[in-house]
Protein backbone atom coordinates (compact mmCIF):
# COMPACT_ATOMS: atom_id res chain seq x y z
CA UNK A 1 0.00 0.00 0.00
CA UNK A 2 1.07 3.59 -1.33
CA UNK A 3 2.04 6.04 1.75
CA UNK A 4 -0.78 8.27 2.96
CA UNK A 5 0.81 11.36 2.06
CA UNK A 6 0.66 10.44 -1.78
CA UNK A 7 -2.92 9.50 -1.40
CA UNK A 8 -4.24 11.52 0.39
CA UNK A 9 -5.62 15.33 -0.84
CA UNK A 10 -4.14 18.44 1.18
CA UNK A 11 -6.07 18.35 4.41
CA UNK A 12 -6.32 22.56 3.84
CA UNK A 13 -8.36 22.33 0.47
CA UNK A 14 -10.38 19.31 1.67
CA UNK A 15 -11.24 20.83 4.88
CA UNK A 16 -12.84 23.80 2.34
CA UNK A 17 -14.43 21.52 0.47
CA UNK A 18 -16.08 19.66 2.92
CA UNK A 19 -17.57 23.25 4.52
CA UNK A 20 -18.72 24.47 0.78
CA UNK A 21 -20.45 20.88 0.04
CA UNK A 22 -21.83 21.02 3.44
CA UNK A 23 -23.31 25.06 2.63
CA UNK A 24 -23.39 24.59 -1.34
CA UNK A 25 -22.00 28.34 -0.88
CA UNK A 26 -18.51 29.79 -0.80
CA UNK A 27 -19.28 32.80 0.72
CA UNK A 28 -20.99 30.85 3.69
CA UNK A 29 -17.76 28.46 4.09
CA UNK A 30 -15.66 31.70 3.93
CA UNK A 31 -17.24 33.13 6.78
CA UNK A 32 -17.27 29.66 8.45
CA UNK A 33 -13.54 29.25 8.27
CA UNK A 34 -12.64 32.48 8.03
CA UNK A 35 -11.17 33.11 4.78
CA UNK A 36 -12.04 35.54 1.92
CA UNK A 37 -13.83 33.97 -0.82
CA UNK A 38 -11.46 33.72 -2.90
CA UNK A 39 -8.93 31.67 -1.20
CA UNK A 40 -11.61 29.25 -0.24
CA UNK A 41 -12.31 29.29 -4.60
CA UNK A 42 -8.61 28.23 -5.19
CA UNK A 43 -8.38 25.66 -2.64
CA UNK A 44 -11.65 24.05 -4.23
CA UNK A 45 -9.90 25.00 -7.92
CA UNK A 46 -6.43 23.02 -6.39
CA UNK A 47 -8.27 20.07 -5.31
CA UNK A 48 -10.14 20.04 -8.31
CA UNK A 49 -6.71 19.49 -9.85
CA UNK A 50 -5.55 17.08 -7.28
CA UNK A 51 -7.74 14.50 -7.94
CA UNK A 52 -8.51 15.16 -11.60
CA UNK A 53 -12.40 15.76 -11.58
CA UNK A 54 -14.75 18.22 -11.32
CA UNK A 55 -16.56 18.36 -7.97
CA UNK A 56 -19.07 21.10 -8.54
CA UNK A 57 -21.43 22.17 -10.95
CA UNK A 58 -21.23 26.09 -11.45
CA UNK A 59 -24.77 27.04 -11.87
CA UNK A 60 -26.28 31.00 -12.15
CA UNK A 61 -25.70 32.04 -8.43
CA UNK A 62 -26.12 28.43 -7.03
CA UNK A 63 -23.34 25.56 -6.61
CA UNK A 64 -24.41 21.88 -6.97
CA UNK A 65 -22.41 19.02 -5.84
CA UNK A 66 -21.26 16.40 -9.00
CA UNK A 67 -21.26 12.56 -8.89
CA UNK A 68 -18.11 12.83 -7.90
CA UNK A 69 -18.58 15.46 -5.17
CA UNK A 70 -20.84 13.62 -3.56
CA UNK A 71 -18.80 10.73 -3.33
CA UNK A 72 -16.11 13.14 -2.05
CA UNK A 73 -18.34 14.79 0.44
CA UNK A 74 -19.83 11.44 1.78
CA UNK A 75 -16.21 10.46 2.73
CA UNK A 76 -14.91 13.47 3.98
CA UNK A 77 -17.52 13.99 6.55
CA UNK A 78 -17.42 10.75 7.86
CA UNK A 79 -13.51 11.06 8.13
CA UNK A 80 -13.19 14.40 8.68
CA UNK A 81 -15.75 14.19 11.73
CA UNK A 82 -14.31 11.33 12.70
CA UNK A 83 -10.81 13.19 13.03
CA UNK A 84 -12.09 15.98 14.73
CA UNK A 85 -13.91 14.18 17.38
CA UNK A 86 -10.71 11.92 18.41
CA UNK A 87 -8.07 14.78 18.09
CA UNK A 88 -10.92 16.72 21.08
CA UNK A 89 -11.01 14.01 23.06
CA UNK A 90 -7.21 13.83 23.50
CA UNK A 91 -7.04 17.46 23.81
CA UNK A 92 -9.28 17.32 26.68
CA UNK A 93 -7.49 14.40 27.95
CA UNK A 94 -4.10 16.34 28.37
CA UNK A 95 -5.50 18.75 29.56
CA UNK A 96 -6.61 17.18 32.77
CA UNK A 97 -10.29 16.13 31.11
CA UNK A 98 -12.97 16.15 32.78
CA UNK A 99 -16.37 14.14 32.61
CA UNK A 100 -18.91 16.05 32.57
CA UNK A 101 -22.65 15.01 34.13
CA UNK A 102 -25.29 17.23 34.14
CA UNK A 103 -28.74 16.42 36.40
CA UNK A 104 -31.11 18.77 38.74
CA UNK A 105 -29.93 19.95 41.45
CA UNK A 106 -32.59 17.75 43.55
CA UNK A 107 -31.11 14.53 41.83
CA UNK A 108 -27.76 15.55 42.34
CA UNK A 109 -28.27 16.26 46.23
CA UNK A 110 -30.53 13.58 47.19
CA UNK A 111 -29.46 10.04 44.82
CA UNK A 112 -26.14 10.97 43.09
CA UNK A 113 -23.88 13.25 45.13
CA UNK A 114 -24.53 10.73 48.04
CA UNK A 115 -22.95 7.66 45.78
CA UNK A 116 -20.25 9.81 44.17
CA UNK A 117 -17.30 8.70 47.08
CA UNK A 118 -17.95 5.17 45.57
CA UNK A 119 -17.11 6.14 42.20
CA UNK A 120 -14.16 7.80 43.39
CA UNK A 121 -13.00 5.22 45.33
CA UNK A 122 -13.55 2.89 42.11
CA UNK A 123 -12.06 5.30 39.41
CA UNK A 124 -9.75 7.97 41.21
CA UNK A 125 -8.15 8.86 38.19
CA UNK A 126 -11.75 10.66 36.95
CA UNK A 127 -12.15 13.55 37.22
CA UNK A 128 -16.01 14.33 37.39
CA UNK A 129 -17.43 18.02 37.12
CA UNK A 130 -21.43 18.54 38.01
CA UNK A 131 -22.87 20.79 36.02
CA UNK A 132 -26.44 20.99 37.97
CA UNK A 133 -29.53 22.73 37.14
CA UNK A 134 -32.98 23.43 36.74
CA UNK A 135 -34.68 23.22 34.48
CA UNK A 136 -32.41 20.23 32.79
CA UNK A 137 -29.58 20.70 30.65
CA UNK A 138 -29.58 19.38 26.72
CA UNK A 139 -26.07 17.32 26.16
CA UNK A 140 -26.57 17.43 22.79
CA UNK A 141 -26.55 21.17 22.70
CA UNK A 142 -24.45 22.01 25.68
CA UNK A 143 -21.39 19.54 25.50
CA UNK A 144 -21.29 17.48 28.54
CA UNK A 145 -20.56 14.04 28.14
CA UNK A 146 -23.70 12.51 30.12
CA UNK A 147 -26.63 13.52 31.29
CA UNK A 148 -29.34 12.33 34.02
CA UNK A 149 -33.26 13.13 33.43
CA UNK A 150 -36.92 12.37 33.97
CA UNK A 151 -39.47 11.64 31.19
CA UNK A 152 -40.38 9.43 28.92
CA UNK A 153 -37.14 8.85 27.21
CA UNK A 154 -37.99 9.95 23.46
CA UNK A 155 -35.86 13.08 23.67
CA UNK A 156 -34.16 14.32 20.42
CA UNK A 157 -30.05 14.37 19.53
CA UNK A 158 -29.54 11.89 22.43
CA UNK A 159 -29.65 8.36 23.51
CA UNK A 160 -31.26 7.14 26.35
CA UNK A 161 -30.55 4.10 28.66
CA UNK A 162 -33.54 3.24 31.46
CA UNK A 163 -31.75 3.62 35.21
CA UNK A 164 -35.06 3.58 37.18
CA UNK A 165 -38.66 3.86 37.49
CA UNK A 166 -40.66 6.12 40.24
CA UNK A 167 -42.97 6.20 42.41
CA UNK A 168 -44.72 9.13 44.24
CA UNK A 169 -45.94 9.24 48.02
CA UNK A 170 -46.79 11.90 50.79
CA UNK A 171 -43.87 12.43 53.78
CA UNK A 172 -43.68 14.84 56.27
CA UNK A 173 -41.58 14.63 59.47
CA UNK A 174 -42.05 12.61 62.73
CA UNK A 175 -42.78 15.84 64.27
CA UNK A 176 -45.62 17.30 61.91
CA UNK A 177 -47.17 14.19 61.79
CA UNK A 178 -47.55 13.51 65.78
CA UNK A 179 -49.18 17.06 65.78
CA UNK A 180 -51.68 15.92 63.38
CA UNK A 181 -52.72 12.34 64.37
CA UNK A 182 -56.13 12.88 62.30
CA UNK A 183 -53.71 12.31 58.96
CA UNK A 184 -54.53 8.90 58.09
CA UNK A 185 -56.20 9.03 54.89
CA UNK A 186 -56.74 10.69 51.46
CA UNK A 187 -59.23 13.15 53.01
CA UNK A 188 -57.92 14.02 55.54
CA UNK A 189 -54.16 14.43 53.86
CA UNK A 190 -56.22 16.97 51.40
CA UNK A 191 -57.38 19.43 54.38
CA UNK A 192 -53.25 19.29 55.15
CA UNK A 193 -50.88 21.93 54.83
CA UNK A 194 -49.13 20.61 51.40
CA UNK A 195 -46.21 21.51 50.18
CA UNK A 196 -45.88 22.51 46.48
CA UNK A 197 -43.23 23.19 44.01
CA UNK A 198 -44.07 25.64 41.48
CA UNK A 199 -42.51 24.80 38.04
CA UNK A 200 -43.88 24.69 34.59
CA UNK A 201 -42.49 21.70 33.71
CA UNK A 202 -44.72 18.55 31.90
CA UNK A 203 -43.67 15.80 33.16
CA UNK A 204 -43.80 17.06 37.33
CA UNK A 205 -46.54 15.21 39.46
CA UNK A 206 -48.17 18.04 41.61
CA UNK A 207 -50.79 17.45 44.12
CA UNK A 208 -53.51 17.68 42.41
CA UNK A 209 -52.56 14.99 39.33
CA UNK A 210 -51.58 12.88 42.33
CA UNK A 211 -55.00 13.09 44.08
CA UNK A 212 -56.97 12.36 40.51
CA UNK A 213 -54.78 9.61 39.44
CA UNK A 214 -55.60 7.91 43.08
CA UNK A 215 -59.49 8.55 42.05
CA UNK A 216 -59.34 10.95 45.03
CA UNK A 217 -61.20 14.77 44.88
CA UNK A 218 -58.15 16.89 45.10
CA UNK A 219 -57.70 19.72 47.53
CA UNK A 220 -60.15 22.63 45.89
CA UNK A 221 -57.25 25.26 45.72
CA UNK A 222 -53.30 25.31 46.85
CA UNK A 223 -53.40 24.72 50.15
CA UNK A 224 -50.17 25.56 52.26
CA UNK A 225 -46.67 26.48 50.72
CA UNK A 226 -44.78 27.06 47.13
CA UNK A 227 -41.93 26.47 46.78
CA UNK A 228 -39.13 26.86 43.51
CA UNK A 229 -36.73 24.01 44.03
CA UNK A 230 -37.42 20.42 45.22
CA UNK A 231 -34.35 20.65 47.24
CA UNK A 232 -35.98 23.78 49.27
CA UNK A 233 -39.34 22.13 49.37
CA UNK A 234 -37.86 18.89 51.26
CA UNK A 235 -36.01 21.16 53.60
CA UNK A 236 -39.34 22.43 54.62
CA UNK A 237 -40.87 18.97 55.13
CA UNK A 238 -37.84 17.78 57.43
CA UNK A 239 -38.41 20.95 59.29
CA UNK A 240 -42.06 19.84 59.78
CA UNK A 241 -43.96 22.54 57.87
CA UNK A 242 -46.34 20.80 55.64
CA UNK A 243 -46.68 17.41 53.63
CA UNK A 244 -44.75 16.91 50.40
CA UNK A 245 -44.83 14.41 47.25
CA UNK A 246 -41.80 12.46 47.69
CA UNK A 247 -40.20 10.92 44.77
CA UNK A 248 -39.16 7.61 46.34
CA UNK A 249 -35.28 7.74 44.69
CA UNK A 250 -34.94 11.26 46.19
CA UNK A 251 -36.36 10.77 49.72
CA UNK A 252 -35.55 7.19 50.49
CA UNK A 253 -32.41 8.00 52.59
CA UNK A 254 -34.51 10.79 54.60
CA UNK A 255 -37.05 7.43 55.21
CA UNK A 256 -33.79 5.74 56.09
CA UNK A 257 -32.88 8.31 58.57
CA UNK A 258 -36.09 8.98 60.18
CA UNK A 259 -36.08 12.67 59.39
CA UNK A 260 -39.69 11.89 57.00
CA UNK A 261 -42.15 9.41 57.26
CA UNK A 262 -45.27 8.24 55.04
CA UNK A 263 -48.20 9.08 56.93
CA UNK A 264 -50.26 7.28 55.18
CA UNK A 265 -49.38 4.34 51.99
CA UNK A 266 -51.10 5.86 48.88
CA UNK A 267 -49.11 5.80 46.11
CA UNK A 268 -48.18 7.11 42.26
CA UNK A 269 -46.33 5.46 39.65
CA UNK A 270 -46.36 8.03 37.05
CA UNK A 271 -45.42 7.29 33.39
CA UNK A 272 -42.10 8.10 33.20
CA UNK A 273 -38.68 7.25 34.53
CA UNK A 274 -35.20 7.99 35.01
CA UNK A 275 -32.84 7.61 31.73
CA UNK A 276 -28.64 8.20 31.46
CA UNK A 277 -28.64 10.03 28.58
CA UNK A 278 -25.86 10.78 26.11
CA UNK A 279 -25.21 13.32 22.87
CA UNK A 280 -26.02 10.77 20.12
CA UNK A 281 -23.24 9.69 17.53
CA UNK A 282 -20.92 10.61 20.02
CA UNK A 283 -17.98 7.77 21.04
CA UNK A 284 -17.42 7.87 24.70
CA UNK A 285 -13.91 8.11 25.54
CA UNK A 286 -12.72 5.48 28.28
CA UNK A 287 -13.20 7.77 31.47
CA UNK A 288 -17.19 8.57 30.83
CA UNK A 289 -17.07 4.87 29.39
CA UNK A 290 -15.93 4.27 32.98
CA UNK A 291 -18.70 6.12 34.96
CA UNK A 292 -21.84 5.54 32.46
CA UNK A 293 -21.26 1.95 33.12
CA UNK A 294 -20.68 2.75 37.04
CA UNK A 295 -23.66 4.64 36.83
CA UNK A 296 -26.03 1.65 35.24
CA UNK A 297 -25.06 -0.79 37.62
CA UNK A 298 -25.62 1.62 40.77
CA UNK A 299 -29.38 2.24 39.69
CA UNK A 300 -29.69 -1.63 39.00
CA UNK A 301 -28.28 -3.01 41.68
Amino acid sequence: MAPLNRQLPPLGPLVAFEAVARHLSITRAADELALTQAAVSRKIAALEHELGVRLFDRLHRALRLTGEGERLQAAAASSLGHLAETAEQLRRRGAGAQVEVSTTIAFASFWLMPRIPQFRARHPEVELRLSVSDPYVDPAREGVDAGIRYGGGDWHGVTAEHLFDEEVFPVCSPGYLAEHPELSDLASLARQTLLHLDVDYHAWTDWATWFSDLGATPPPRRRGLQFNTYTILIQAATAGQGVALGWRHMVDDFLDQGSLVRPIDATYRPRGAYYLVKPRGRAPDSDVQAFTDWLLAEARG
